[in-house]
């Protein structure tokens, strides 16, 4: 059974669900609570408990991160529902720290699969955990954003942040 907890940052209402303490889903700030929560939700099947506590440790580091600390998340993430190819990309993309940057093309290499930088681009685009698993942090080689999944706009001021 998932557990889900919704907490108040500097930038708004978060939510996270997963496992036995391993995040699983995370929603980016939104306005309010109740957003958070069916936001966070919609993209869930089954069965969501809220407990606060299990993910006490994660909720400290992404509220921290959005007051504008410096954060390397440590917290543990579930990804047992993706593909192998989908997990190491996803492994390699964690790996990228704070306010550093990376290019699709140099992940794919980095992985193994050059040439691959369209295949990494739709495995971050699939990513549900954005923020500790930083796909924020992938641009394309000519300097330009790319995509992702959570908007533009969050990509920037995630960015922005990590720029400070």
């Amino acid at each position: 059974m998932k557990r889900y907890s919704i907490f108040k940052t500097k930038m708004g209402w978060v939510g996270i669900a997963g496992t036995d303490g391993r995040i699983s889903d995370l929603e980016l700030p939104k306005p309010s609570h109740d957003e958070a929560e069916s936001a966070l939700k919609e993209g869930i099947e089954g069965t969501l408990v809220e407990s606060e506590h299990d993910f006490s440790g994660a909720a400290e580091q992404i509220a921290a991160y959005f007051a504008g600390e410096r954060v390397e998340f440590d917290c543990e993430v579930d990804i047992s529902h993706a593909g192998a190819f989908d997990q190491r990309v996803w492994a390699a993309a964690k790996a990228i720290g704070y306010g550093e940057r990376e290019t699709y093309g140099g992940l794919a290499a980095r992985i193994g699969c050059p040439g691959g930088a369209r295949a990494v681009g739709q495995a971050l685009g699939r990513n549900r955990i954005p923020l500790v698993i930083p796909c924020h942090r992938i641009l394309r080689s000519d300097g330009a954003l790319g995509g992702f999944g959570c908007g533009l706009g969050w990509k920037k001021r995630l960015l922005g942040i990590e720029s400070k």
